[in-house]
C-alpha cells in the first residue's frame, strides 16, 4: 500500500465476508468491483455487483444479524472498514 493511502487490497476471487459469519463493520468500495452471491441448493447465485463509492454489510453492523451474503472480489479491490464507533463519530 502506498504511503497516504487507507483501507485493504483484495486480490480477484477472494472473499471479502462470507455469509453466515458475524459482522462487525461495514465496507465502502474505494476502486475495483465486488460480487454479492449466496450459496442456494449447492448453487451460487449472484445478487448484485457493487462498483467503487458502493458499501457494503450495513446489516451486521446495526442488527446484529449474521452476514446474508458472501462479497468476492471481482479483479483488485480496494476497500476501507467502517466500524460502528466510527460511523456513529
Amino acid at each position: 500500500m502506498a504511503k497516504g493511502e487507507l483501507g485493504r487490497q483484495y486480490g480477484a476471487g477472494e472473499c471479502i465476508v462470507r455469509e453466515g459469519e458475524s459482522g462487525d463493520c461495514l465496507y465502502v468500495i474505494q476502486s475495483g468491483e465486488v460480487e454479492v452471491i449466496r450459496e442456494r441448493d449447492g448453487a451460487e447465485v449472484q445478487l448484485a455487483v457493487l462498483k467503487e463509492s458502493d458499501f457494503f454489510g450495513e446489516g451486521s453492523l446495526f442488527d446484529r444479524e449474521k452476514r446474508s451474503a458472501t462479497v468476492r472480489a471481482l479483479g483488485e479491490v480496494r476497500v476501507l472498514t467502517v466500524d460502528k464507533k466510527t460511523l456513529l463519530r
